[in-house]
Formats: structure tokens, sequence, C-alpha cells
């Protein structure tokens, strides 16, 4: 959870840094830390079985519910799958902010077209003012 707070703190300033001063720079290293977040924080298959391995028979799954006991290998294939999906659900809120920060970079264009073309509208408006006036 420290993690996830503290690329949330990073992202926050990069994206604000993008946005307010509109540096291609800062927009680079934004959409690179997203990707290289994205790809690493992915659940991995071998570290998972690895840890399955090295687990317990108590940890492991016996039965599904109130049915009958399970073989060996049918509980290795649950437990594999539960612990995949737990390693999967760990990291999601990491994988979740990366993509939106992708969003986020792939749509302030829009957003700053529009809000950015009245403040300039302005400017040369003001402009136009004092140098005629």
């Amino acid at each position: 959870m420290k993690e996830a707070t503290l690329l949330a703190v990073v992202f926050a300033v990069l994206l604000w840094l993008e946005w307010r001063y509109r540096l291609r720079s800062v927009r680079i290293v934004a959409a690179v830390l997203a990707l290289v977040i994205w790809l690493f924080w992915q659940p991995s298959p071998h570290g998972v079985a690895r840890r399955v391995i090295a687990a317990a028979p108590a940890e492991r799954v016996q039965r599904i519910g109130d049915g009958p006991p399970l073989s060996e290998y049918a509980s290795g294939v649950i437990t594999m799958e539960l612990a995949l999906v737990e390693d999967a659900m760990r990291d999601e809120n990491v994988r979740l902010m990366s993509i939106g920060v992708l969003f986020w970079l792939a749509c302030s264009p829009v957003f700053r077209s529009r809000h950015g073309s009245s403040i300039e509208a302005r400017r040369d408006a003001s402009a136009d003012n004092t140098i005629g006036g």
C-alpha cells in the first residue's frame, strides 16, 4: 500500500507539472513511468508457482466447499489458480493507476485546447488593445 501511495504522489506531481507548464519532457517521463509500472507490476505465474510449490500441505486447497477430497493434482491446480488471483488483486491499484495516467495523458490535450484557446485569445485581444491603443 505504501508503494501505491508513493506512486500516486509522484504521478500527481508529474501530471500537475505537465498540465501547468506544458513540458514535453515531463509528459514523456510520466508516460514511460506509467508503461514501465504497468508492464512490471503484472502477476507473475513463475513467482506464484514457486510460492505454491514451497507451501506446506496444510496451506493447499484440499476440498472445494463440502465436496470430496481433491487429488494432489487437482489440489495443486486449484491452489495455483487461487494464488494467481490473489497475486493479481494485490497489485491491481497500481496497474489501474498507471492506466489512468496514460488515459489522462491521452485526453489532456483535448481539455487543454478548449481551456487554453480561450486564454490565448484573451492574451491576443489584450495585446491588440495595448498596441493599437
